[in-house]
């Protein structure tokens, strides 16, 4: 159902949806406080051997706080432990299920597609994604693995098909392509560019803060994959730094699981994405237009790459971290000596007005994107 423009700021409750296999962010009951000091989160810590990225999240909207908390009492009497240790001596064991990437191997090697099981790029909840080698082109790739069995029919009839579609017509130069497509009863393969740095997350967590200059030419390849996706009609909607990928210190835009097709001046209605990069009116549980909603999660991801942390905590309520989001209470440490065109490029993205947002062809005129620093 689209909703016109004229209808984003009516203030109507939505219920998140969960229309990607991903756990929902619990909402906290209670009131807080807001602290004085402006605060960014640390970063992930880049000593930690990540196996995988954080998993994608959908999450609910803000409602107004309690006054009053309750607790359930939980049932923690004598019966109800025997119970629940009778339950557990009458269930069998589950035997592990052997990977399903290996029944396919020699099908693929048949088609001159060598995948290296051992080398998994990473993992998501119904997913895995493998570094493979076609013999013909002698190229290395990458072969996302789906089990279709374990996809909810939503993701399954809605969201993977469109995911396919969109993805099939970007070609540019700073999106991931999609080589080839594979599919059987139970499983789907999509063939993609190799990223041999890995994914942007991962190298910050590595090496730290990036320098500006450096993180300006990231941004404005980013800003110019955004760019051309919402001319050709197409919103991410999942802007972030897993979702970046290093090709030879060349970013490229990738997962395209939440894509969606837009029609004129329509309005979203799914609320999707990772709240650490969730534009304010998403986390008010309003309609919102999704080009802008990937600008601000643009914001993020060049605050990340500068100073090396998140500029919101996601444990937090979605209230409160609204209010941090309007009051800009995150910081640029001043040992980093950014330059004030950075800083006012990257506040510039991620304006609390959406009607003041800048569009991402905009966005390629600030300053700092621009390299005109």
């Amino acid at each position: 159902m689209s909703t016109s423009r004229d209808e984003q700021h009516h203030d109507t409750s939505y219920v998140y949806a969960s229309p990607c296999p991903h756990g929902a962010v619990g909402e906290h009951r209670s009131l807080l406080r807001t602290p004085r000091t402006p605060q960014s989160v640390p970063l992930y810590s880049r000593h930690s051997n990540y196996s995988t990225p954080p998993q994608r999240q959908t999450y609910r909207p803000a409602r107004a706080p309690q006054q009053n908390s309750y607790v359930i009492p939980s049932q923690t009497s004598s019966i109800y432990q025997r119970r629940a240790e009778s339950n557990k001596e009458n269930v069998a064991p589950q035997k592990p299920r052997k990977p399903k990437i290996e029944h396919y191997k020699e099908a693929f090697r048949k088609k001159g597609i060598e995948i290296f099981i051992d080398f998994k790029l990473g993992n998501g909840k119904y997913s895995r994604v493998y570094k493979a080698h076609e013999i013909h082109t002698n190229r290395t790739v990458a072969i996302k693995a789906i089990d279709l069995n374990e996809l909810s029919d939503d993701v399954r009839k809605k969201f993977l098909p469109r995911e396919i579609s969109c993805w099939r017509k970007l070609k540019h130069g700073n999106i991931v392509a999609m080589h080839a497509q594979y599919e059987t009863s139970s499983m789907l393969f999509l063939a993609m560019e190799y990223g041999n740095q890995g994914d942007l997350l991962r190298y910050v967590q590595k090496n730290g803060a990036i320098e500006e200059k450096t993180a300006g030419v990231f941004m404005r390849q980013l800003i110019k994959a955004l760019c051309y996706m919402h001319q050709n009609g197409i919103a991410h909607r999942d802007v972030k730094l897993e979702n970046i990928i290093l090709f030879n210190n060349c970013i490229k835009l990738s997962d395209f699981g939440f894509v969606r097709l837009m029609d004129g001046n329509q309005l979203s209605e799914t609320f999707c994405g990772s709240k650490s990069y969730s534009a304010p009116e998403l986390l008010r549980g309003k309609a919102y237009d999704p080009f802008l909603s990937d600008v601000w999660s643009a914001g993020v991801v060049g605050f990340v790459m500068v100073t090396d942390s998140m500029p919101f905590n996601e444990s937090l309520p979605n209230n409160v971290m609204v209010e941090y989001q309007k009051f800009r209470r995150y910081t640029f440490s001043p040992k980093l000596n950014l330059s004030r065109e950075c800083i006012e490029s990257i506040e510039a993205m991620m304006t609390y007005d959406v009607s003041l947002r800048p569009t991402s062809s905009r966005c390629l005129e600030l300053p700092w994107v621009a390299g005109r620093v």
